[in-house]
């Protein structure tokens, strides 16, 4: 296998790892114990704490984010940053363990830790798809990305279900463990074999690059007036995955409290449904490359805008079950069509940078959805109204999308310039 294959393996299998931290700890296994066991008897204040989980750590990532990705430009040391960030939520997921009944500060503090590593690590590993296809190919590499990664998604719930047949807490703690474990296995290959990109420029000091960085953010916000689609994009992109976030931040615990599923019933709902978003991702993202990701997304934000009012309406296990099968063949796909779309918007000397203000309308946008979940549901006693909250989020970004032209790639140029 050639070093370009090899790359674009790695890059696929680092997916498939650290898919396992987003669906049992950001998901499924651990908000359903962060409520039910961390928060026992705080009711639906619950659901506010772990909406304040998501805001801390996705408010810290959207600030880091483009100083690093500006960084990681300057250095050439994409793979480094990817690293660091990795290995520090896999170490932080395996001291979940130790969080037990009541201890909700101590469950807070090590998530919010760990969620930030793992989203700064997103940065880095997004950065790395201009280099590894063409214009014409991103929208089925990026696909296969999401479809890498749902894949994980199911065989780490495989290894788990024994687990979490009895839905004690005992061997759910033992979940975080295996979730580490996963992570740091399938994460080698992308350690070994994604190379970074030369660096811009010669041998300085981090503090100089750090400046550089902080240069090159300052610049590029200035600039934002001349690439008004861009702006326009992230708008959207903001608006529509503050509804996503949310769904996939709370679907465990909604499942749980206001449709009545057991821990044990939660994993073959999962599984299926992260059977559905493999076949998703690769469906939309054949159909982004022949129609183009704009109007990709728009047909995605329709469906979504039924899977959420779907979710807020339906009063039964199997009607659930619908609604999570539609939302799964939605879930990763759109993550999927709007990193190829972010994609052919940018020149190649600004890739981490770029994308580092893609993760910030995203971060943020994930956390800011999650606590008005939590403060809805807090204040009004009903899930089901802040369920109808998340569905009209996807036709306010439904509305802003339809503002944004479809990207052509120019090499070398900015788009929107």
């Amino acid at each position: 296998m050639g070093p370009a294959k090899l790359a674009r393996l790695s890059w696929l299998l680092y997916d498939f790892a650290n898919n396992s931290f987003s669906v049992m700890i950001v998901t499924f296994v651990y908000p359903v114990y962060f409520k039910s066991v961390a928060s026992a008897g705080l009711g639906n204040l619950g659901d506010l704490l772990w909406g304040i989980n998501i805001f801390l750590s996705l408010i810290a990532v959207a600030f880091l984010s483009p100083l690093l990705g500006a960084v990681a430009d300057l250095t050439g040391r994409k793979k480094g940053f990817l690293m660091v960030s990795a290995l520090s939520c896999i170490f932080l997921t395996a001291q979940l363990f130790w969080v037990g009944a009541g201890m909700v500060f101590l469950g807070m503090a090590i998530f919010v830790a760990a969620n930030t590593a793992y989203q700064t690590g997103q940065v880095f590993y997004n950065a790395f798809l201009p280099d590894l296809a063409s214009p014409e190919e991103m929208g089925k590499l990026s696909g296969y990305g999401w479809a890498s990664a749902y894949l994980g998604g199911i065989l780490v719930l495989l290894f788990a279900w024994p687990l979490l047949q009895d839905g004690g807490p005992e061997k759910a703690r033992l979940v975080f463990v295996l979730t580490a474990l996963f992570y740091l296995f399938f994460s080698l290959p992308a350690f070994l074999f994604l190379r970074s990109g030369p660096k811009k420029g010669g041998e300085t000091s981090w503090a100089t690059f750090l400046a550089a960085g902080f240069q090159q953010v300052r610049t590029t916000l200035s600039n934002w007036a001349r690439y008004r689609q861009i702006v326009r994009f992230l708008l959207a992109y903001f608006v529509y995955m503050e509804g996503v976030n949310t769904v996939a931040s709370y679907a465990g615990i909604y499942a749980k409290d206001t449709i009545g599923f057991t821990l044990a019933e939660l994993v073959p709902l999962f599984l299926a449904s992260q059977t559905a978003a493999v076949v998703g991702v690769v469906g939309f993202g054949f159909l982004s490359d022949r129609i183009g990701p704009r109007v990709t997304l728009i047909l995605i934000l329709i469906v979504w805008t039924g899977v959420g009012l779907g979710a807020a309406l339906t009063t039964s296990k199997v009607g659930f079950w619908f609604v999570a099968l539609v939302g799964g063949i939605c879930l990763a796909s759109i993550g999927a069509v709007s990193r190829a779309m972010i994609a052919l918007m940018i020149g190649p000397n600004q890739q981490a940078e770029i994308f580092g203000f893609y993760s910030i309308s995203g971060r943020l946008s994930s956390a800011i959805g999650p606590p008005i979940f939590g403060l809805i549901s807090f204040l009004s006693g009903s899930q089901r109204a802040a369920m109808f909250a998340v569905a009209l989020l996807f036709v306010a970004g439904l509305l802003l999308l339809l503002h944004v032209e479809e990207p052509v790639r120019k090499e070398g140029v900015l788009y929107g310039a």
